[in-house]
């Protein structure tokens, strides 16, 4: 009687090895799709604002208070120059017009308008109009939303941030040419995708007769914006310089 040769031990780890791949195929094919949703496909800075503008705002106060850290260095932590940001907002903003009139093309589908709210308010815009394209709108808005977050889990009274310039045209960065050190004939201002807020003027909460609930000094409110900005820069959701002159956080979203 003959015997049959045993299998090979390399033909044995083949037909396993081409098994397993098979099941695993036929697995992965049979398996229901994982639904997709809405923000499938999108730009990555545009979902990151929008789900931060729809996480829910802490209702209570911690136990204990968050420290107030703040950061190192301004001028390290917010380094983005004006050469910097203009490469994101000729790519998201809208081309430059001479004159404020000529916005009126663009405000309809090209731009939002920027409304005093419980996070920010305007200062007197007089080289400037409050209009944002929608995805520098987001930005200003979770700036704001978690300014008064980080406020609350800090244990400091509610303080609204101060927006102290948005869109300008062209005729707006000329007529500044001689009083603001900062303009530029390449602002970008001009795109719709930038805004300054202050770091010297906050409008503190205040209570039915008027007066503030608690005054908190202007550098404490500094600190705590610093870390809220810083944290956004880091996500890569925005640009940041600190201008010392004009008092003010120069933002574009990118």
């Amino acid at each position: 009687m003959k015997l049959t040769p045993p299998l090979n031990k390399k033909v044995i780890f083949q037909v396993a090895f081409l098994a397993i791949v098979i099941t695993l195929f036929i697995i992965k094919t049979c398996s229901p799709k994982e639904e997709t949703t809405e923000l499938t496909g999108a730009d990555s800075v545009d979902v990151y604002l929008t789900q931060a503008l729809h996480k829910p705002l802490s209702n209570d106060s911690p136990a204990s208070a968050h420290r107030i850290l703040g950061v190192s260095s301004y001028e390290t932590a917010f380094p983005d120059i004006n050469d910097e940001q203009l490469v994101s907002a000729r790519r998201h903003g809208i081309k430059p017009q001479q004159k404020r009139q000529q916005l009126n093309a663009f405000a309809k589908n090209d731009l939002e308008i920027v409304y005093r709210c419980s996070f920010y308010c305007l200062d007197k815009l007089k080289n400037s109009v409050p209009y944002l394209v929608p995805r520098a709108k987001k930005l200003l808005d979770v700036i704001g939303r978690n300014f008064a977050d980080s406020l609350r889990t800090k244990h400091l009274p509610q303080a609204r941030l101060t927006v102290t310039s948005v869109l300008r045209t062209i005729d707006d960065v000329n007529n500044m040419q001689g009083s603001n050190v900062n303009s530029t004939p390449n602002s970008c201002h001009f795109y719709g995708t930038t805004f300054d807020i202050s770091y010297t003027r906050y409008q503190p909460s205040v209570s039915i007769d008027g007066k503030p609930l608690r005054l908190v000094r202007d550098d404490t409110l500094k600190w705590v914006l610093s870390e809220v900005l810083r944290d956004l820069r880091q996500a890569g959701a925005c640009h940041v310089k600190h201008e010392k002159k004009q008092g003010c956080f120069h933002i574009t979203v990118k």
